[in-house]
């Protein structure tokens, strides 16, 4: 049994000491804080320390997770009082890493191997691969719009913009940096890759618009771009963005179901024409949406889908069994996810999973000889 000590007496060491399913497997032995005041006092069974602790108990010690807000200074402390602790420093993720490896430990699955090998020296995000490195402390230019009051980047060339919550430059350079990262050649999450592309002159859906990386990179050669976005900022945002496409941009501003209802609507009754392409991230709604769009995807020919299955852990069997249902061929993008937030389930998953399922419909017509005789 690990030895582990607890850095910061925080509501999220409260959730962990209490509600924990693994923290049995570890012997905490004690909570390091820097408060004064918390010291000697017992918080939720362990009892709390200077960081002279973790000196005195050097030895004993292996790993030290640190609980609270402002990770890099707390991790920077802890090094300079002893430098033997590199590499026993852990972050908020520990106990799930943790989980994950001994889950896994077993897997014959050479991608998940990839990522256990990675998890062995590097702590656990949602992407464990090496890629991610790339994007550590990358820097971008971010410009203000002055007339709109709206932060942008150029994008594929193109402006791109932000919210009106984003209130600095740095708050949208970290968040652009984390979409470049989530589009990356090596993600599993790229929408789109060289041998699965949006064609020239298509109709496409992007539903999840968000910022509009995608919609804005293939805005170009689309004929028809139907853009599903609810939230009011990012609706402000994708006006400018798109500005001078409008002519072929319809913005659409529904929650997308299986019915119909207020702001809930089906694909079947927004659009009325045949797509070629249909890209959703809908935060774990992308299968009661399909359901919703099989008209649209009887009637459509010819269509390629790249849905998001990776908000809960049975998001993948469910957008699968639908597109067996309506006679969509399917694979999966490469690699996995660690997705740590609850979305259609009631706790953080230590489930490794698929981030799109990738949907093909063709209706190849061939000549009927026959009928010429």
């Amino acid at each position: 049994m690990e030895n582990i000590v607890l850095w910061g007496a925080s509501g999220l060491t409260k959730q962990i000491l209490t509600e924990s399913m693994t923290i049995s497997d570890y012997n905490v032995l004690g909570i390091v804080d820097n408060d004064a005041g918390k010291h000697g006092i017992n918080f939720y069974g362990v009892k709390v320390f200077s960081a002279d602790f973790i000196l005195e108990n050097r030895e004993k010690i292996d790993a030290i997770v640190i609980l609270a807000n402002a990770y890099n200074e707390i991790y920077d402390q802890i090094v300079s009082l002893d430098k033997s602790y590199i590499g026993r420093v852990e972050d908020r993720s520990f106990f799930y890493k943790r989980s994950i490896m001994k889950r896994y430990a077993n897997s014959k699955d050479s991608e998940i191997q990839q990522i256990l090998k990675y998890l062995s020296c590097n702590k656990l995000g949602v992407f464990n691969y090496d890629f991610v490195k790339k994007y550590c402390d990358k820097k971008y230019n971010v410009y203000l719009d002055e007339e709109c009051g709206l932060f942008y980047v150029i994008h594929k060339g193109m402006k791109m913009y932000f919210t009106p919550e984003f209130k600095t430059k740095e708050q949208v350079e970290n968040y652009y940096n984390s979409v470049c990262l989530e589009q990356d050649e090596e993600s599993p999450h790229r929408y789109i890759t060289e041998d699965f592309v949006v064609k020239p002159g298509s109709v496409v859906i992007d539903a999840g618009v968000a910022e509009g990386n995608f919609s804005l990179e293939i805005i170009e050669r689309v004929k028809k771009l139907y853009i599903i976005e609810t939230d009011p900022g990012w609706i402000q945002a994708l006006k400018h963005t798109f500005e001078k496409y409008m002519d072929k941009v319809c913005i659409i501003e529904k929650y997308i179901t299986s019915y119909d209802e207020g702001k809930y609507a089906k694909l079947d009754s927004l659009i009325n024409q045949p797509v070629d392409f249909i890209k959703m991230d809908i935060e774990g709604n992308e299968w009661d949406a399909l359901r919703g769009a099989a008209s649209l995807i009887d009637r459509s020919e010819n269509i390629s889908m790249a849905i998001c299955c990776y908000h809960s852990d049975f998001d993948q069997t469910l957008i699968e069994n639908q597109m067996d249902i309506m006679g969509v061929s399917h694979t999966t993008s490469k690699g996995y996810m660690w997705y740590p937030w609850k979305m259609r389930q009631t706790y953080i998953s230590t489930s490794l999973n698929r981030a799109l399922v990738r949907g093909v419909k063709l209706c190849i017509h061939t000549k009927n000889y026959s009928e010429e005789k």
